[in-house]
């Protein structure tokens, strides 16, 4: 409390300053905006390290309101960013509690301080009078009565103290506390959002099987029943030669199976329900050494994860290194699936060192990045690519494991 007050009689004008300064300059615009940002990020900095102290000190564990984030990327994000921050009430909320806990430990630190220095110098002023000229014309209290109130003065002093950092937790648990509203609607509008992930997954989805199923299984047995009717109209009149076609028909079959099994395996992996993400990962990693991108696997899983969760990554693992083998060019890829059991999350990364420039494109632009970013989206969690052009490129997924 006497820290925050100290600090407090300085600081108090900094930021009230800059707001007096972004209003007195709204008439030519570029003032207007610069100290504008400059007080939105210096309240913005200054109510993350209210956070820190009221944990530091009062240990009470104060929920984190939820902060809408923009859905736009560039310049244009930064600045709607901004705006909702301007906007929300976590923000006003923030500046109120910083100014009515720097007010009230300004005002207690400095009355108490002066109540102690009374206590002090009242009892010495008292007995200095008291043996002074009569004709100085001075008065106060006499001795006996400057020391007991001097002792009242002492006692109302430490009762400041005492409290004072009572009532900072109070305003702290008041303002810093995220809103009940607040919260739903943040839950509501996340819930929603999931929900337009799994419709927009599911859609991504049923295009990507048609497509397997149109590339690669479909052709197969196209080939397959014309080898397998050239191979009828020979059966009388050669053969040897329909032999051979049923040979080929044969071979056609076997491969058409084993592109069937691969887009079964697309669809729901066994070997990831039967035994794991771990296994699962291993597999999709040793697939993907064969195509002759060396690849390494760390996995932290100390637990298993949810039958959704798992399902996530994996597909998450599975697209970005199909899209490493096809369009990277890398000579190294590192998979990093680790637990973090504090905040409950699993966190999935990719990295490639090859050529750069991939991006999550929507509409007839849409890539495999798209369907990755729905899936993740629809489970609740977070999915960003960083691809300059020159490289490296890192896919991310942070997914909950909450129930």
């Amino acid at each position: 409390m006497l820290l925050g007050a100290l600090i407090g009689v300085v600081w108090f004008w900094i930021p009230l300053g800059i707001a007096i300064v972004a209003l007195s300059s709204i008439p030519s615009v570029i003032g207007f905006l610069l100290a504008g940002v400059v007080f939105i990020y210096l309240m913005r900095g200054v109510e993350w390290m209210e956070r820190l102290r009221s944990e530091a000190v009062f240990g009470m564990g104060i929920g984190v309101p939820p902060r809408t984030m923009s859905e736009y990327a560039g310049f244009q994000g930064w600045a709607h960013q901004l705006w909702l921050d301007l906007s929300s009430a976590r923000f006003w909320k923030g500046v109120a509690h910083h100014y009515l806990r720097m007010t009230v430990d300004i005002v207690a630190g400095g009355f108490a301080f002066a109540l102690v220095v009374f206590a002090f110098l009242g009892p010495a002023a008292a007995t200095a009078i008291r043996h002074s000229d009569a004709d100085a014309g001075l008065e106060f209290l006499p001795p006996p009565l400057a020391w007991l109130v001097s002792l009242v003065a002492i006692a109302v002093a430490t009762a400041i103290m005492l409290f004072t950092p009572a009532l900072d937790a109070v305003i702290d648990r008041w303002l810093l506390s995220p809103s009940p509203t607040a919260a739903l609607r943040h839950q509501v509008d996340a819930l929603a959002d999931a929900r337009q992930g799994a419709v927009s997954s599911a859609e991504v989805e049923r295009y990507r099987i048609e497509r397997d199923l149109h590339d690669s299984v479909q052709p197969r047995l196209v080939s397959l029943a014309m080898t397998i009717g050239l191979a009828r109209t020979k059966l009388d009149t050669d053969p040897g030669g329909a032999r051979a076609l049923i040979d080929e028909a044969h071979d056609d079959a076997k491969s058409a199976l084993v592109e069937l099994r691969n887009v079964v395996r697309g669809i729901a992996p066994t070997i990831l329900a039967d035994r794991g993400l771990d296994a699962a990962l291993s597999s999709v990693v040793g697939r993907a050494e064969t195509s002759g991108v060396p690849t390494s696997l760390n996995v932290d899983l100390p637990r298993r994860l949810p039958a959704e969760v798992e399902a996530v990554a994996y597909f998450v693992v599975a697209e970005a290194l199909t899209n490493v083998a096809k369009h990277a060019g890398a000579t190294r890829t590192v998979v990093t699936v680790i637990l973090d059991e504090t905040d409950d999350v699993l966190c999935v990364s990719v990295f490639d060192d090859g050529r750069g420039g991939a991006a999550i494109e929507a509409g007839d632009n849409a890539t495999g990045l798209m369907g990755l970013a729905e899936r993740v989206r629809a489970a609740g969690g977070v999915f960003d690519v960083s691809s300059p052009i020159t490289g490296p490129t890192i896919v991310t997924a942070v997914l909950p494991c909450a129930s």
